[in-house]
């Protein structure tokens, strides 16, 4: 059974969320404006590598908070159902994994636009 992709993305940190779609919308920017200037090249695609540095930062930040907020809700209760435990963590590492895919695309979108001659 998969979880589906409104799922996926309703339940990531929300504020992380927006960020890495703000990324992901500034590196589209950068493409697009790569492939219209072809002279400013390589200053863009540094701007566009610095965009996939911070989108793996974002994602192992919002890892690391989630893990925090889940534990220590977890000490809170004294015990819980392992079926609300297992959902916490798959909902944590929800937003990690869409910083991932966001640093993905992002770094494909970098590459280098050869010219014909």
């Amino acid at each position: 059974m998969r979880m589906p992709l409104s799922d996926f993305l309703a339940n990531g940190d929300l504020k992380f969320v927006i960020i890495l779609f703000l990324f992901l919308s500034i590196a589209i920017y950068y493409f697009v404006k790569k492939i219209i200037n072809k002279e400013q090249q390589e200053r863009l695609n540094l701007k566009m590598n610095k965009l996939v540095t911070w989108s793996i930062f974002m994602s192992a930040f919002s890892l690391m908070l989630g893990l925090l907020h889940s534990f220590y809700f977890i000490s809170k209760v004294n015990g819980i159902a392992n079926n609300l435990l297992f959902g916490g963590l798959a909902n944590v590492i929800i937003t990690p994994t869409l910083g991932i895919i966001i640093a993905m695309i992002i770094k494909l979108l970098s590459t280098p636009i050869s010219s014909k001659k």
